[in-house]
């Protein structure tokens, strides 16, 4: 794998180096690991919450026109006793 072939050639290159820098190369690539873990866990949260803000949106559009649809029953209803109000009077 690529990945091995980088790491076999970064040893190689860290075990040339004095120690003092091989010890900090190291101590570096080990934070580069850690921030590509927690930049992998991120994308992930990213996703997730995408696709439930998604869903979220699909539901409030749904109430949204079920919503309407009560308000237009209502107006109706609302005009029909106005009918029957004013043919009383």
């Amino acid at each position: 794998m690529v990945f091995d072939d980088v790491m076999g050639d970064l040893n190689q290159i860290v075990s040339i180096l004095p120690s003092d820098v091989s010890n900090k190369v190291l101590d570096l690539v080990v934070i580069l690991k850690a921030l590509g873990i927690a930049v992998i866990f991120y994308f992930v949260y990213v996703v997730i919450m995408g696709l439930l803000t998604y869903r979220r949106m699909k539901k409030i559009e749904h109430i949204e026109k079920k919503a309407d649809d009560i308000g237009k029953k209502v107006n109706s209803i609302d005009k029909k006793l106005n009918k029957l109000l004013k043919k009383k009077d």
